[in-house]
Parts: structure tokens; C-alpha cells; sequence
């Protein structure tokens, strides 16, 4: 079934199963009550867009990620990108769901009782340097320097500390990552990796977990963090919708 849009303009979230369903009381971007529009084996989550409120608060993208989130708990559900909209006279159906009905199919088959967790690994600062002014003559002589002094007068010291202590994290990171990676793929389905985007960032990690294995998955990190504290802090963000397991349709 084919449904054309309403007069409002209408705000996308995901893709999900033609057989979902969505409870009355969800709400998504703007506080809207969201629905489905279905086609064929496959439907968009969707709701109407207040004309006269602006797009883009960050109250909005916490509507549409919470949304995904809490469908992605009970149901396979493929995101779309925040601010997915679509003019009033739009139909869904046949401009979004028929021209790529397989590709979504397949995406949602391949996510079927999985959902996303995130895990940031990072390195407790105040350890590790204690560890670096330990191991690295250098940085202990650079340390008592510094203390006492103002930014100004020991600027090319605090520099060179610096340096010192980023190339130490860096060194340590790949050690102290693999082991954890490690451990994750026996509890997990599916891992991406993202890029460290700090020093003492040691992994960030996305991963597709079962439905049925969230425990063991959520044991495992709880092991992970007890194993190696306070050498490394964990961080861990889920069920979430499976942001970073989104096929190209």
C-alpha cells in the first residue's frame, strides 16, 4: 500500500519491516506522533512537520535519534539521516520505499534482531602520565621544571612535554586496543572501528549485537572495564538503531 503525503511537510526517520509497529504514543522531531507509510515489504517512519516551527534544534535531533533508538530495541530499523523531509504533496511510497523496496529489504534482513552499541576505550590521563613520567626520563625532568612556572615562561618545556606524552598514548594504543577487539568479536555479530580522535582515545567502537546476547555482550565489557582499571576508562551507549551497519541501497 502506497500512502501520499499530507498537506504537511513530512519528517523521515528509517526503514523498517512493513509488519512493524509503532505505538500511538511516540513521538519524534517537534513532538509529532509518528506513523507508518507502507509499500510492499517495507515502510518509512514518518511524521508531519510543524509548519511554523524551525528545524534544527538540538531538542529535534534528540527526537529523531531516540526515536530510532527505542525502535531499534524491539525492531530491525534502517536510519536515515536527521533531517529527512519531504513536501506535503510527496508520496512516500512511490518516491521513496518502490525505487529501493529490495535494497531495503535486503539492509533490514541483514540487521533482523540485532541492534547497535558504541563503546569509547580511553585512557585514564592522570595514570597514564604518572606511567609516562615513570618510564620516560625526559618527561620527568620536563615535569618538575614546569611545576611552579607560568605557561609563558616554560612554553617550549610544556611543548615538548606534550610531544613526549602524545607519541607515549599513541604507542600504547595498539596493545591495549587489539586485546579488547579481540574479546568483542566472541560476543558480537558485526564491528566497526572508527578513527581515534584523541590521544588517549584507545578504540571507539560500533557493534551489532543480538537481541538474545545483549547480556553476554554487556558481561563482557563489565569484565573488559574491571580487567583494566584504572589504567583505561569504558564507556558504553546502547541499544542503540544501527547507525554504522546501514547498507548503500
Amino acid at each position: 500500500m502506497s500512502e501520499t503525503g499530507t498537506n504537511r511537510d513530512q519528517y523521515l526517520y528509517g526503514i523498517v519491516h512493513a509488519d512493524s509497529e509503532v505505538t500511538p504514543s511516540l513521538q519524534g522531531v517537534q513532538g509529532q506522533p509518528v506513523r507508518l507509510v507502507v509499500h510492499g515489504n517495507v515502510a518509512a517512519v514518518v511524521s508531519d512537520m510543524d509548519p511554523v516551527e524551525v528545524l534544527g534544534t538540538p531538542e529535534d535531533l534528540l527526537g529523531h535519534t531516540r526515536l530510532l533508538d527505542t525502535l531499534a530495541s524491539a525492531t530491525a530499523v534502517l536510519p536515515l539521516a536527521f533531517g529527512t523531509v519531504l513536501p506535503g504533496d510527496a508520496d512516500i511510497g512511490a518516491e521513496v520505499l518502490e525505487p529501493r523496496e529490495s535494497g531495503y529489504l535486503s539492509g533490514l534482513q541483514a540487521i533482523d534482531g540485532h541492534s547497535q552499541y558504541t563503546l569509547l576505550v580511553r585512557f585514564d590521563r592522570e595514570t597514564l602520565l604518572r606511567e609516562i613520567v615513570e618510564d620516560v626520563p625526559e618527561a620527568a625532568q620536563l615535569r618538575e621544571t614546569i611545576a611552579g612556572t607560568t605557561e609563558d615562561e616554560t612554553r617550549p618545556q610544556r611543548i615538548r612535554l606534550g610531544e613526549i606524552i602524545v607519541k607515549a598514548f599513541e604507542a600504547r594504543q595498539p596493545g591495549e586496543a587489539e586485546p579488547i577487539l579481540e574479546k568483542l568479536r566472541t560476543v558480537t555479530a558485526d564491528m566497526a572501528v572508527h578513527e581515534q580522535g584523541q590521544p588517549d582515545d584507545v578504540a571507539e567502537i560500533a557493534v551489532l549485537v543480538a537481541y538474545d546476547g545483549a547480556e553476554a555482550f554487556e558481561e563482557a565489557v563489565e569484565e573488559l572495564a574491571e580487567e583494566r582499571h584504572p589504567r583505561l576508562t569504558f564507556r558504553l551507549v546502547g541499544p542503540q538503531a544501527p547507525y554504522d551497519f546501514v547498507p548503500e541501497v
